[in-house]
């Protein structure tokens, strides 16, 4: 027997894997909560993320309406009766583990409905959140109940004014930067405040008004990403007044020590403070809370008709420029996805007076390109940044119409990285079933075929190098009429194991919600659907996979409905409820291989690197997890090198097919002292994998 002693590894992390495992997927659980008075709040559930953390558990964030309940019970989240009584808005950070079940939830809500959840995401170990909120203070009762601590007017009015900052701080809006641990202990915050450029006077002082840096972003996410070094990004939509020698001014903390004033271009016409420039910002924050880098997003435009020119405005033409998605590699570069809006852009309607192509410059060197008023209406753009926030290259989607009373569109919602590439989920729709065409880099030959001609939107997948923006390829939903609802922003896909999935709803003949999986080399896999449910679907967020091939989706609803014959969502609200659930398929632990690649020997030993115990320790069963092609036998050693007994003896043949997961092995160390032993795993192809577990 050669020794294997030179290839063990230290004890591995005990992973989390409950679910009962089965040839094929299945939706385990789903969760629902609600909340309204049967108006405005009525719309206020929904989620923004979700999360796993290396364990398996889950964590949610989002927003729910006044009378909150969840699962159709009502949802006593706090104790405070002030808090409850007020029948509004309140953010909502909830963990959950593999089956469920509900481990803590923390929240946030003010008496004047500013709680708005921008962002979450799980990495290192923490849970990193921003959300927007103020504390106006106008009444003597007012209070803000800030991550399960209330805050009353009338603490503020007994702190000294040096002390007097946010969250304790009346008359004031801001940005909350926050760290929790996975047990949901507050680590640390920051609060960023803006105020104009414009100042107003309140009839005895010239004051300026006081924003949250997401302010222009309504209710929808913002993105922010922590980085290796704990540093916040963050991107936000941002409409400001005033003339450009006045300073936009940033506080952190209320720290004039990190006080910053932007001088931002934009109007140079002091009569005509009203006009509103529409841009975006990237700011970039350390670990303790300074202004690293601010950047607007568009450095400068040309060729907007002469018409929408802001008077006064030295740089800005009138644009919209809207987000969809921001994705981070490994070395933290950024990957912003969009669409940029040109004004009266249809014939008729003043489109035809734009001076096109028109540009929109990200840098001095960078730009976006609409050739004509068949993309003026949404021009998608993929931008990469470094960590300093300069511009390393930009990308686009294109149009061509057979004439200018016809137009197609296309969207960029979700994106990620995955090895060397960037996979950007998305649209594209033949509005009015005129032949236009939809592609990539100046090149009609790389067109996203819809294969259909009856104005239904294509849902597809386009992949770039992440290196130099290049376009590689395009893959669809084929033969289907799909639609891509929801949330723009959160439609991220997930990639695991050379695999890309995504939630998705059907439009015909009912609105069906689904998952969609490619290939990471463009091939399109499978489309899996829940149960049918006319007239309950709203859209879909985010899609989140795990190791363990847990896939959590947030679908947005109306109503109640069934994902199989034993899952079942009850949503009280009328008009919107929060869901997040469960779907595990374990062909998702394993990498999807076509038929042309099996048998190579790179693939093997990189899915035999990743082999696992669970649990682990263990008092008696427990399983090998991973990608178990063609093993043949299970061997225990103790420390010694010693051969103790075979555990699992497969007595099949060599075969070309990945085992199934029903044949997962497990053994039983139920019979041996507690200690430390090695399991030797043997594959058909000759080579070992050793494994140490512990026998509690």
């Amino acid at each position: 027997m050669k020794n294997q002693l030179s290839l063990f590894v230290a004890t591995l992390a005990t992973l989390f894997i409950t679910l009962t495992t089965s040839a094929q997927g299945e939706w385990k659980w789903a969760h629902c909560w609600s909340g309204g008075d049967g108006t405005y709040s009525d719309y206020y559930n929904r989620i923004t993320n979700a999360a796993f953390d290396d364990e398996g558990n889950i964590y949610v964030y989002g927003t729910m309406g006044g009378d909150a309940v969840f699962d159709g019970l009502t949802f006593q989240y706090t104790t405070h009766p002030q808090v409850l009584s007020k029948n509004d808005r309140t953010i909502l950070l909830a963990k959950f583990d593999t089956l469920g079940n509900m481990l803590w939830h923390k929240e946030m809500k003010s008496d004047n409905e500013a709680a708005i959840p921008r962002w979450m995401e799980v990495r290192n170990n923490k849970v990193f959140v921003a959300a927007d909120c103020g504390f106006y203070g106008y009444q003597s009762d007012s209070w803000l109940y800030y991550w399960d601590t209330l805050i009353t007017r009338a603490q503020i009015n007994s702190l000294p004014q040096e002390l007097q900052k946010p969250p304790f701080k009346a008359f004031s809006r801001w940005t909350c930067l926050a760290q929790f641990d996975l047990d949901g202990n507050l680590l640390e915050d920051h609060f960023v405040q803006a105020y104009s450029r414009e100042s107003f006077f309140n009839g005895s002082n010239w004051l300026r008004f006081d924003y949250t840096l997401c302010q222009a972003a309504g209710s929808e996410p913002t993105p922010v990403h922590f980085d290796n070094n704990r540093s916040y990004f963050i991107y936000t939509p941002i409409q400001y007044r005033g003339t450009e020698n006045k300073p936009y001014t940033i506080i952190i903390d209320g720290d004039s020590c990190r006080t910053y004033d932007l001088y931002l271009p934009g109007n140079t016409d002091s009569t005509n403070l009203q006009s509103l420039i529409n841009n975006a910002m990237i700011y970039k924050f350390s670990q303790n809370g300074y202004l690293q880098f601010a950047k607007p997003i568009v450095h400068h435009t040309d060729g907007i008709a002469s018409l929408f020119v802001l008077t006064g405005d030295s740089i800005n033409k009138y644009f919209n420029l809207y987000y969809n998605s921001m994705a981070f590699d490994e070395n933290d570069n950024m990957y912003l996805t969009g669409y940029v809006q040109l004004s009266a852009h249809l014939n008729g309607q003043g489109g035809e007076l734009h001076d096109y192509p028109v540009h929109i410059w990200w840098d001095s060197t960078n730009y976006l390109t609409i050739n004509d008023i068949s993309s003026a209406e949404a021009c998608p753009f993929i931008v990469k940044y470094d960590t300093n926030g300069n511009v390393l290259w930009c990308n686009q989607i294109y149009t061509r119409v057979p004439n200018l009373n016809t137009f197609a569109q296309s969207f960029l919602y979700g994106s990620s990285v995955y090895e060397n590439s960037l996979f950007v989920v998305g649209d594209a729709e033949d509005v009015y079933n005129s032949g236009s065409i939809i592609y990539f880099e100046q090149n009609e030959n790389n067109f996203i075929d819809r294969q259909t001609q009856d104005q239904q939107t294509r849902a597809f997948c386009v992949q770039f190098n992440k290196e130099n923006g290049a376009y590689i390829q395009n893959t669809i939903v084929p033969n289907e009429k799909l639609s891509i609802f929801g949330q723009k922003s959160l439609a991220t896909p997930a990639i695991k194991n050379n695999q890309v999935v995504i939630s998705i709803v059907t439009d015909l003949p009912n609105k069906q919600f689904g998952l969609v999986r490619w290939n990471t080399n463009g091939q399109f896999i499978d489309l899996t659907y829940a149960m049918s449910y006319p007239n309950q679907m709203l859209g879909t967020g985010p899609t989140v996979l795990n190791d363990y091939g847990n896939v959590l989706v947030v679908p947005q609803v109306k109503g109640s409905f069934s994902l199989n014959e034993q899952v079942h969502v009850i949503c009280s609200a009328v008009n919107s409820s929060a869901v997040f659930a469960l779907y595990h398929n374990p062909e998702f632990t394993q990498p999807f291989v076509p038929d042309d690649s099996v048998g190579i020997d790179e693939y093997y030993q990189n899915r035999e690197r990743e082999i696992y115990l669970y649990p682990n320790p263990t008092d008696g069963r427990t399983t090998v997890c991973g990608y178990m092609y063609g093993y043949t036998g299970i061997e225990l050693y103790d420390l010694q090198g010693r051969k103790l007994v075979d555990l699992v003896e497969t007595g099949r043949a060599p075969s070309l097919q990945p085992a199934p997961s029903s044949s997962l092995p497990v053994f039983d160390l139920s019979p041996y002292p507690a200690g430390t032993y090695l399991v030797k795993i043997n594959f058909e192809r000759g080579v070992s994998v050793v494994r140490k577990v512990v026998k509690s």
